[in-house]
């Protein structure tokens, strides 16, 4: 935080009472800190309670999932990956919960149990948030670009190892160094800036690639799925690809909110580290923003899930699948477009994959799309000539 490195002695020590002195620990906070601590408190209780409450409803939905779907919401990978970032984003909110702790004791100690579960948390919050958004953007990309997924049992398996390889990073640093790992470190406790490589290389590396990672990736899809709409002629266009060109906007969303409400925080240490002086306001700031990120998501997913319902109920409300002969009779009327969106959903629902909630079903529609009316465009040239 704005404490230095090199202010700091080599090695945290315990002092008579059993806590490490000035600036390991802090008794009592300084200045008017316990003020500026609120809001990051704040906002930790209200994305603690949002993120648990979509937990709960996401988790309710997928046992009881025969009274609201005909397929189980299990198999939706999209699904599955906002549900597990939203799980990293409760335990980044319960991180800075703590900070109620800090505020009511009116100090920060460091060796403490709340000092390490705060920075156990901190550490699995921010890491597991950035690489499962990270996550998110590869799948959409190769859903997108590839036009594929990938099979349940190795998807199901990437979900365990992205967990796994998050709390490997998480415990490397307290297997090495135990109690002086987690201290102190300006306004809440984390990694102890004696040991910066850890840092560097658990937490901020996977940040940083996180929030670029993201968004190169989600400007490449948003400039490939600009392209193929437009490469759809106008009077092809149905309601389908204005739904498409709403869903894309929202979508890019996702990584926008990430690397705004993220980026303070990583910036700010990593402008001390260049010998920059930052105030603690500055980082109370960032932490306020950072643990927002599970209320925002929060919405995100609320507001954007509801759009897929109601716009996809209005764009497929003459579609009726129940019979061959009646598909083929409604797609008599309906656009090339249409025609595909309905194949492509209808053999989603088979897969588990219905596209109320995944996006990249809807996307490969889009694909789908441009080649049939590439297909009826050759045609009709040929035929002119």
């Amino acid at each position: 935080m704005s404490i230095s490195s090199a202010s700091l002695v080599p090695q945290a020590t315990p002092g008579p009472d059993g806590y490490f002195p000035s600036p390991y620990s802090s008794d009592p906070l300084p200045g008017g800190l316990r003020t500026t601590l609120l809001p990051v408190a704040i906002m930790a209780l209200v994305s603690a309670v949002s993120t648990f409450g979509l937990i709960c409803f996401i988790t309710y939905r997928m046992v009881f999932w025969l009274k609201y779907y005909g397929v189980y919401p299990g198999y939706n990978q999209y699904l599955l990956l906002i549900f597990n970032l939203v799980i990293a984003d409760f335990q980044q909110s319960l991180a800075f919960l703590i900070t109620w702790h800090w505020i009511a004791q009116n100090n920060i100690l460091a060796p403490t149990a709340a000092c390490f579960i705060q920075g156990w948390l901190v550490q699995v919050g921010d890491v597991s948030s950035g690489i499962w958004v990270l996550a998110i953007a590869l799948h959409t990309w190769y859903s997108v670009v590839r036009r594929q997924q990938l099979p349940h049992r190795v998807f199901c398996s990437a979900l365990v190892g992205i967990w796994a390889f998050v709390l490997l990073l998480a415990t490397i640093g307290p297997i090495v160094h135990r109690k002086t790992y987690f201290v102190n470190t300006g306004a809440w406790c984390w990694i102890n800036p004696d040991y910066s490589k850890y840092r560097l290389g658990l937490h901020y590396f996977w940040i940083l690639l996180a929030q670029f990672g993201s968004v190169l990736i989600y400007g490449s899809i948003f400039y490939i799925l600009r392209r193929t709409i437009q490469q759809v002629p106008r009077s092809s266009r149905s309601g389908g690809t204005a739904y498409i060109n709403r869903a894309a906007r929202y979508m890019v969303m996702y990584p926008v909110v990430y690397v705004v409400f993220s980026l303070p925080l990583p910036a700010g240490r990593l402008a001390v580290w260049n010998g920059a002086k930052v105030s603690l306001i500055f980082y109370c700031v960032g932490a306020t923003l950072m643990t927002s990120c599970g209320f925002i998501d929060t919405i995100l997913y609320t507001f954007t899930r509801q759009m897929f319902v109601t716009e996809t109920s209005e764009t497929f409300s003459n579609l009726d699948s129940t019979t061959n002969e009646r598909n083929r009779a409604a797609s008599i009327a309906l656009t090339p477009e249409d025609q595909v969106a309905n194949i492509g959903r209808n053999s989603n629902k088979k897969q588990g994959l219905d596209p109320l909630g995944s996006m990249e079903a809807t996307w490969n529609t889009v694909e789908n799309c441009t080649f049939e009316n590439r297909s009826e465009s050759g045609r009709q040239e040929s035929d002119s000539t």
